[in-house]
């Protein structure tokens, strides 16, 4: 379904875990990024950052923005199910481990790279990592060599939107590693240097509001102003649109 001009692909967990496995078997290129309600809004804006995720194998829903848009937009052919990218990571790390395969980690501060071996060893002692490096955002040849040299199966990026966009568009057939995720601040999460909402405000949709008052001088303008937009935005979809409802 189309929302604010960006494809979303109607996909719930199990499809999409069933995708990666699909593709990593046949080590067949596959990207993909879920799309939040500030990308959303940011890539009406900005060309270059659409012309970027066009070059994404998919484009997956996250939180409860784009979920509710959706419902708003095409009713009952919204989406079915309601994805949270942090929760998709974990389920795709118990993914790599029952199957063995190899990621390398690209992002997040440098805090996260040095915590996130050791706390993902306490969940899934099995995991086979084989990289972290941590945010650069310099296109470095020398990085892309050090992923590529690694041979895995999962990459993760998270350079933050723009630049994990840019990167996937600039170098991500180049590598040889054929499932590429852009993680956003997924790594941060993964490492625990960043603390997710309590499980009953992940449950209300409501994660963002925990995010907010944890880091309120980052994302005030984020979530403050860019909601009301989105919102205003999705209106102006739905009345002046042939495709929605």
């Amino acid at each position: 379904m189309k929302i604010l001009d960006l494809e979303i692909k109607s996909y719930g967990y199990k499809e999409i875990l069933k995708t990666i496995v699909s593709c990593s078997s046949t080590r067949k290129y596959f990207s993909f990024l879920n799309i939040n309600a500030y990308i959303a809004v940011a890539a009406r804006k900005d060309e270059s950052l659409r012309n970027d995720l066009n070059q994404f194998s998919a484009l997956y829903s996250d939180g409860i923005g784009i979920y509710f848009a959706s419902k708003f937009l095409y009713g009952r052919s919204g989406l079915a199910e309601r994805i949270n990218g942090t929760d998709l990571y974990y389920k795709i790390l118990d993914l790599a481990e029952k199957n063995n395969y190899g990621l390398f980690f690209f992002g997040g501060t440098e805090n996260a790279a040095m915590n996130l071996e050791a706390n993902l060893r306490e969940l899934y002692p099995k995991l086979i990592i084989k990289g972290v490096i941590a945010r650069k955002l310099c296109f470095d040849e020398n990085i892309l060599n050090e992923i590529n040299s690694s041979n895995s199966d999962i990459l993760f990026l998270g350079l933050g939107t723009p630049y994990q966009e840019k990167w996937i568009a600039t170098f991500g057939k180049k590598t040889n590693i054929p499932i590429q995720i852009a993680a956003g601040s997924g790594i941060d999460f993964l490492s625990g240097v960043y603390k997710r909402a309590p499980e009953m405000l992940r449950k209300l949709g409501l994660e963002w509001l925990f995010r907010l008052f944890s880091e309120p001088k980052r994302l005030w303008k984020r979530y403050l102003l860019g909601i009301p937009h989105f919102v205003f935005l999705i209106i102006k979809q739905k009345l002046f649109t042939k495709e929605s409802l």
